[in-house]
């Protein structure tokens, strides 16, 4: 790209959505209208939510060569990401999540994923070329839980560092810290070791650092001149660094799905670092983006940045 971009690396996939009232017992049953097909995957979520907010960004992912992997690389393209940094890997599949959606939008994820295509990337396909030419590098938990791209993501991470390039981890694992592999949470450790900024929900925010409360977990973390976000759903949105702590509400909305709530959330946070708007209204924006997104069905339902100034402004 001829201008300095976001390089977001790590996973993308194809969302099967069911909705369903209630979500049923072990055994029993669930009536509900036929899955929906959105793309997804946070890293890729990230980067269709920069390109609509009018951020230059592009992907470096892998994905299957197959229906999926098709489609997601050409819905990328299609939203004005450059995907050359993207590779289709012969033989494996592209990353599949079930998301169970109950009737307050709340979603259970299944996420097919070990395996896939987007784990096959390997730390000697790392270029530096590709991540010094970008303004930041942004990527997610999610590819460390596998290896060969466990080791890519962390030697891409360190690279960046060494390279001057700021690296912005979401932590997005959504599992309880004791259930997570010893290989796969050392691996999440040295992420975080190795990011500026560290978003995540409260959730795992304080599974990474347990504290009587995410304010006190977020303030544990924010050593080494780190910037911790953590997420609070309905409540908005924190920051702790050394600076001290920010929090800012959420902006009231209808909830249709928090399908990729999250990555939505991330988008508007760094967009408005990089155009150099301080954390508190950073925050704001990433609530924003969040609460527009989970008012419409589907990860990808992300808005545009004139929405965006809309209900900042408005």
């Amino acid at each position: 790209m001829s201008v300095r971009h976001v390089l977001t690396i790590g996973e993308v996939g194809v969302d099967w959505i069911v909705r369903v009232s209630t979500l049923p017992t072990r055994g029993s049953n669930a009536w509900c209208q036929p899955p929906e097909q959105h793309g997804g995957g946070a890293a890729a979520n990230v980067a269709v939510g920069l390109a609509r907010l009018g951020v230059p960004v592009s992907f470096w992912g892998k994905v299957g060569d197959d229906e999926h992997g098709r489609f997601l690389l050409d819905d990328l393209t299609r939203e004005g990401i450059d995907t050359s940094p993207a590779q289709v890997v012969p033989g494996t599949f592209t990353m599949m999540v079930m998301a169970i959606v109950d009737a307050e939008g709340e979603r259970t994820f299944f996420t097919c994923s070990q395996g896939a295509a987007h784990t096959k990337l390997t730390p000697e396909e790392i270029d530096s070329d590709t991540i010094a030419g970008a303004a930041w590098l942004h990527t997610s938990g999610t590819c460390l839980a596998e290896t060969p791209s466990r080791d890519a993501i962390l030697y891409a991470m360190a690279l960046a560092r060494e390279l001057g390039v700021p690296v912005w981890l979401d932590v997005n694992v959504c599992l309880k810290r004791e259930i997570i592999p010893a290989p796969f949470r050392a691996a999440l450790e040295r992420a975080v070791s190795l990011a500026e900024v560290v978003l995540g929900s409260a959730e795992e925010v304080t599974s990474f650092a347990p504290a009587s409360s995410t304010e006190a977990s977020a303030q544990s973390l924010a050593g080494g001149g780190r910037t911790v976000v953590a997420r609070l759903g309905s409540k908005g949105a924190l920051a702790a660094s050394l600076a001290g702590m920010v929090v800012v509400p959420a902006f009231p909305t209808q909830v249709v799905d928090t399908v990729g709530a999250g990555d939505a959330f991330d988008a508007g946070f760094i967009a408005a670092r990089i155009a150099g708007l301080d954390i508190e209204t950073a925050l704001r924006w990433g609530n924003a983006v969040a609460a527009l997104k989970i008012a419409r069905p589907g990860a990808r339902s992300l808005p545009r940045r004139a929405e965006v100034e809309r209900l900042l402004h408005g």
